[in-house]
């Protein structure tokens, strides 16, 4: 009788099931929980069977493959999950991020992962969602988890993991997040470069610190002028005026959206009341408040701008910087008691001079991922692609390029072109135009930035272009409503003049290098 073939059956399982099992290309499942990891309890494995898996999220996902299911923690509070396909793995591995504070298993992300033949892996990032109170955050080990070594621990257990089921390690290793999850892959690549080949950051929201000043900024606004809110019909009125003014400047009348922001110049004054208007304008108080949306957060004794403002062209998407100051509990909970050290901090009560100095000192260092230093994640081969929607509804879509020009300027060299050349052979930023939070926004906004670093690892091909598509709802099983390329920064999408201004054929990636110099110039000071 075979080592595994005894071990399952003192685990409880039949001597037929054992058996089976026990044959099984990928190695017994059951015993993996007599695997020793330092500082980790191997908490449970299970044989999952191919069909429908209804996941502890109380979601059912559907026609996934048969699978060894392991659940895990690591000290003193970290549990992770990784789900290893019996027969049809691809001898790779995807590490998926989470959203907002997490506190749960990414299971959409993985369940789509494990169906393309990965093994895959997530963590709750040390804390549990239940704690409505937030009060992991006054905890210093669960705030480094969630600010920084949750992705790591979860990945060096993985491998570990998959070399003791499979006989072998991945050959490769991908980790692919959005949002907090963008944030997530961006810690990998400057603090972990060994962790993954190939990232993939969506939306990151990587200058999480400022961010939650960016917050603050608009929703003190808000409150301070409720007579200024933005509700739909004002957001509507004011963006259909920006594309009236800036929309075509690239050739292609009719998008719902800007190309790029930054070729626009449109003043909301424009649309102010006259004496008696009431209708098709903006009064004094909601102008005040779209000109502190655009205008990036600052110093008010200093003139220093700590976070850039939002785009042009976004207004639609503008439902909590300029109605609803819902997102003011993620600063509320992240600054009263990281920086504060006070769970019921009054967020009125920011000052964006001396307090925005107290969260650089108490906070940026424990949970951003702006270290523009990618030096040792480019010399191990890694390859970095991070996308960002000018519509973003939640962070400012700027930064990502400010962050990818200091980039540029921390490697140095004589000339800007030059260095630009050597940083997009492991980096590449895709701005996506009418883009959203990850997701949605009024561009085409659905493409495989996956298989695109995938294939840039495996087979040398770096991307000169991604295929975005547009469906109508925003829902893969209708009808196409347009493609349009995704270009790799600084260049951007121009029309050819000739052909459907829909289908992306038409289009091609040109440089855009006036705009290019104003970015480095911003990035230097």
């Amino acid at each position: 009788m075979s080592c595994v073939l005894l071990l399952l059956q003192t685990a409880g399982v039949s001597t037929a099931a054992a058996a089976d099992e026990a044959a099984r290309p990928g190695g017994s499942c059951a015993t993996l929980t007599k695997l020793v990891l330092p500082k980790t309890e191997m908490t449970s494995a299970q044989l999952v069977s191919a069909g429908d898996y209804r996941a502890p999220d109380g979601r059912t996902y559907r026609d996934l493959p048969e699978f060894c299911r392991v659940t895990a923690t690591v000290a003193p509070s970290l549990t992770f999950e990784v789900w290893l396909p019996t027969t049809s793995w691809n001898r790779r591995l995807q590490g998926v991020g989470n959203g907002g504070f997490a506190g749960q298993i990414s299971y959409s992300a993985m369940a789509p992962a494990l169906a393309a033949g990965y093994a895959t892996v997530s963590t709750d990032t040390g804390h549990s969602a239940s704690d409505s109170a937030n009060s992991w955050i006054s905890d210093p080990a669960q705030l480094e988890m969630w600010g920084r070594t949750s992705v790591h621990l979860m990945t060096v257990r993985a491998k570990e993991i998959l070399a003791a089921h499979y006989g072998a390690g991945p050959e490769y290793s991908y980790f692919v997040g959005g949002s907090t999850g963008g944030r997530q892959g961006m810690i990998e690549a400057q603090y972990y470069p060994e962790d993954y080949d190939g990232i993939v950051s969506n939306s990151p929201g990587m200058d999480y610190s400022h961010a939650m000043m960016e917050v603050l900024w608009t929703s003190q606004r808000i409150a301070e002028h409720p007579d200024g809110v933005l509700r739909v019909d004002d957001r509507k009125l004011l963006n259909d005026a920006v594309l009236a003014a800036c929309a075509g400047r690239d050739g292609v009348r009719g998008d719902p959206f800007l190309n790029d922001p930054r070729d626009c110049g449109f003043d909301p004054a424009r649309l102010k009341c006259r004496a008696g208007g009431t209708g098709g304008c903006l009064t004094s108080e909601q102008i005040a408040t779209a000109e502190r949306v655009y205008a990036p957060v600052s110093n008010p004794r200093t003139g220093e701008q700590l976070y850039p403002g939002f785009s042009l062209g976004s207004e639609a998407a503008w439902h909590f910087a300029a109605e609803d100051p819902a997102l003011t509990s993620y600063p509320q909970a992240l600054l009263g008691r990281a920086v504060f050290n006070d769970a019921n901090w009054d967020w009125h009560t920011f000052d964006f001079d001396k307090d925005a100095a107290l969260v650089e000192k108490k906070l940026a260092a424990k949970t951003d991922a702006t270290n523009p230093d990618l030096s040792r994640f480019a010399a191990r081969g890694g390859k970095l692609i991070m996308t960002q929607g000018w519509s973003d509804d939640f962070q400012a879509a700027e930064r990502p390029v400010e962050y990818y020009n200091r980039v540029l300027l921390d490697k140095g060299g004589p000339h800007v072109r030059s260095t630009l050349r050597d940083v997009q052979e492991f980096y590449r930023l895709f701005m996506i135009p009418g883009g959203g939070h990850v997701s949605g926004g009024p561009g085409p906004n659905a493409f495989d930035a996956l298989a695109t670093v995938r294939t840039w690892v495996e087979q040398g091909n770096a991307p000169k272009k991604m295929v975005a598509t547009k469906y109508v709802a925003d829902r893969p099983e209708n009808e196409v409503s347009m493609t349009r390329p995704l270009c790799p920064y600084p260049q951007v999408a121009r029309y050819d003049g000739s052909g459907a201004t829909s289908e992306a054929g038409n289009f091609r990636c040109a440089d855009d290098w006036d705009g290019f110099a104003a970015d480095v110039a911003r990035a230097r000071h």
